[in-house]
């Protein structure tokens, strides 16, 4: 789905600008009633906006739209005023109360970057629900409860209150526990696996290939499979054996929790 970025100019997205940033640029209050007005109806429309007093002019118009516009601001907001902002964004995603959100420089490349709706660029935690919910590029919410981060038999256990968004949205952070983005899409996105699906068929589809790829999205380590050793998995996984045994095939699927016969779809 195509989205379009509209930046309101304001200190840090001035410099943004002039790096050439691929959004459209609003600079005055009849500019960003008539982009509210016009857009956001059809496709998802991500407005990047350093200061909420600069949508003062879209809650005094009274028009709260049924659209899909989704505000990114790069400032802490009151809570009375992100109430405000509810009804006119149908997401809002503004630091403070536990949101981590990624450094700026971080940020701008990762807005920038084509492959955006595959990265996240913030999230919280509730710790009461016991759920993350993590935003893509696009602010579109993923949500993924905490069983599914401690199912993997992570080492070490995820500290929940200690939460962030790492490496350019590629990773995200509880303590000194590590989840990539690739595992948690693939995991609860059916999309994003049909994409990498279909990028795999164009790349290795190996039984090795699959069992690598399997295993780092479970969170197992080579040496974590009862009954195959980490030098033979690491052998499997590299092509250096030809025909894996069925024995071995099984012994691996049960560890990773799925079919012998799904591992090649992987």
């Amino acid at each position: 789905m195509t989205m379009e970025m509209l930046l309101l100019h304001d200190g840090i997205t001035d410099v943004w600008a002039d790096e050439g940033f691929p959004a459209a640029s609003l600079r005055s209050d009849e500019e960003v009633r008539d982009a509210y007005e016009r857009l956001g109806r059809r496709r998802p429309v991500v407005w990047i906006v350093p200061d909420d007093s600069q949508l003062v002019a879209l809650a005094e118009s009274g028009r709260l739209l049924e659209s899909n516009h989704r505000l990114l601001l790069l400032d802490e907001t009151p809570s009375v005023r992100k109430d405000l902002l509810h009804l006119l964004f149908r997401v809002v995603v503004a630091p403070g109360k536990g949101v981590s959100l990624l450094p700026p420089d971080e940020l701008r490349e990762v807005l920038a970057s084509d492959e955006r709706v595959d990265l996240f660029v913030a999230g919280v935690v509730d710790p009461a629900a016991e759920v993350a919910m993590l935003y893509r590029g696009n602010l579109a919410p993923v949500v993924v409860p905490f069983a599914w981060f401690r199912r993997r038999d992570p080492s070490p256990k995820p500290s929940f209150r200690d939460f962030q968004i790492t490496d350019y949205g590629q990773s995200v952070r509880f303590g000194k526990y590590e989840a990539s983005t690739d595992a948690i899409l693939y995991a609860h996105d059916a999309d994003y696996r049909r994409r990498a699906k279909a990028r795999r068929l164009q790349q290795d589809d190996s039984i090795g290939a699959c069992i690598h790829r399997l295993r780092l999205a479970k969170g197992v380590a080579r040496d974590d499979v009862p009954g195959v050793s980490e030098k033979q998995i690491a052998r499997i996984e590299r092509g250096e054996i030809g025909k894996v045994r069925a024995k071995t095939l099984a012994a691996i699927a049960a560890r990773l929790g799925v079919e012998a016969a799904e591992i090649s779809s992987y």
